[in-house]
């Protein structure tokens, strides 16, 4: 793999994309790592929005000082295609108040899901164990799905970076009660670190993604990330079109 997210300019790797650009995940960590190299300050939140698909090859995210005085922030850029604002911090202290959960079974003991790679090029660089029955395009009732994932690499990714690539690797919720696949890309994403996102623990994660909520053209997706030790390292929320 030749992705690399320093130094700066970034040149996204072919591999990497998603259904038209390269993936969202690896777009918010390029984001985040101009952020960090930036301000030297470790990155808790962000909110990209992503206006048109960011294509493979040479980009050079631009930061600007944030315009919100009431936490330390930064907006980076990259071209007319992304924008996100990133709140930082100057300590990424452990904390005894996040939530976790009862991990279970051990990753290693679930089947691998298989996707294609001329389908979802991403693909061929995550790990995906399904641990209940929801797969894409089953036809299921739930529009969500639980599963074990990890990087099948990891390109020195820091903690926040490589959960950014991890808390945008699924499919909509959607797609588990659909028996066909349309275009759902993503509009906006909001991201919330917990301390657990920048320690090193892994490669395992537990990942639970669901959709909420959905009309004719447009759904909300949560996701929460957890460390192979049941603590939750990160939280998503986004904004999708579903261009039927």
């Amino acid at each position: 793999m030749t992705t690399t997210l320093a130094p700066f300019p970034v040149r996204f790797d072919e591999t990497w994309r998603a259904f038209d650009g390269i993936h969202g995940g690896l777009v918010l960590a390029a984001m985040l790592r101009a952020a960090a190299v930036d301000t030297g300050a470790v990155p808790m939140a962000a909110a990209a929005h992503f206006y048109a698909p960011v294509r493979p090859g040479p980009i050079e995210p631009a930061v600007e000082p944030g315009r919100d005085g009431r936490s330390p922030g930064v907006r980076v850029l990259i071209g007319d295609a992304a924008t996100a604002l990133v709140r930082l911090s100057r300590t990424s202290a452990e904390t005894s108040h996040s939530p976790t959960i009862d991990i279970g079974a051990d990753p290693e003991s679930f089947a691998v899901l298989d996707i294609p790679v001329e389908f979802v090029p991403f693909s061929r660089h995550i790990e995906i164990r399904p641990v209940d029955a929801a797969r894409p395009m089953a036809g299921g009732e739930d529009p969500g799905y639980d599963v074990w994932i990890r990087l099948r690499s990891d390109p020195e990714f820091t903690g926040a970076e490589r959960t950014a690539v991890l808390l945008d690797a699924l499919p909509p919720g959607l797609f588990a009660i659909r028996t066909t696949s349309v275009p759902i890309p993503t509009v906006e994403l909001s991201v919330h670190f917990t301390p657990a996102a920048h320690s090193t623990a892994g490669p395992w994660y537990r990942l639970r993604h669901r959709t909420v909520w959905w009309t004719a053209d447009l759904c909300v997706d949560e996701t929460e990330l957890f460390t192979a030790d049941g603590e939750l390292a990160a939280q998503a929320r986004q904004l999708r079109r579903i261009l039927e």
